[in-house]
């Protein structure tokens, strides 16, 4: 009796830790990055209202607060990531402990048993989430830097005027 609860027990187990794994998107697709011959006016109207919205909570965020729920990535491990990013002084973002003085959260968790650490960006006043993601590395240490600069990309987007197509990057 022991022995077939502890197959199905078994069994069961890596079922959430596969339905993880899957891939997320973010959040914030900007409506000129879609190509011409997939945008349609009628239908993606509503989608377009909402990217608009969410670029505009981000743009006019001052503050961020950042919250970990895993003691594997911390919040000044994070902060020291984020602060080393090329763009993180251009933002205009202050990062602040106090959560009721925040326009922005972002929340950071690891999933139970595995290397994957998410992220989750909401906007305080309304709750809507704004972007999410994820990064697989082995310690929080490793996965600041890739997940701050994904955050950094994603803010960036929202808050910095984009750059033309001919500037003077790479050769």
């Amino acid at each position: 009796m022991n022995r077939l609860v502890i197959q199905a027990v078994l069994c069961l187990i890596p079922c959430p830790l596969l339905t993880a794994q899957q891939p997320t998107q973010i959040a914030l697709a900007s409506t000129a990055e879609q190509p011409a011959s997939t945008a349609q006016p009628a239908p993606d109207l509503p989608q377009s209202s909402a990217v608009a919205e969410r670029n505009l909570a981000i743009k006019n965020a001052r503050t961020i607060h950042i919250n970990s729920e895993t003691a594997f990535l911390t919040i000044s491990t994070l902060e020291w990531a984020l602060m080393k990013q090329k763009d993180w002084d251009r933002l205009g973002l202050n990062i602040v402990s106090n959560p009721g003085r925040a326009d922005l959260e972002l929340q950071v968790n690891r999933v139970v048993f595995t290397h994957i650490h998410t992220y989750v960006l909401t906007d305080k006043a309304t709750s809507i989430v704004l972007a999410s993601g994820r990064v697989r590395a082995v310690d929080g240490v490793v996965a600041s830097g890739p997940m701050a600069e994904q955050i950094v990309k994603i803010l960036s987007a929202a808050r910095l005027p984009a750059h033309p197509a001919g500037s003077d990057q790479g050769f």
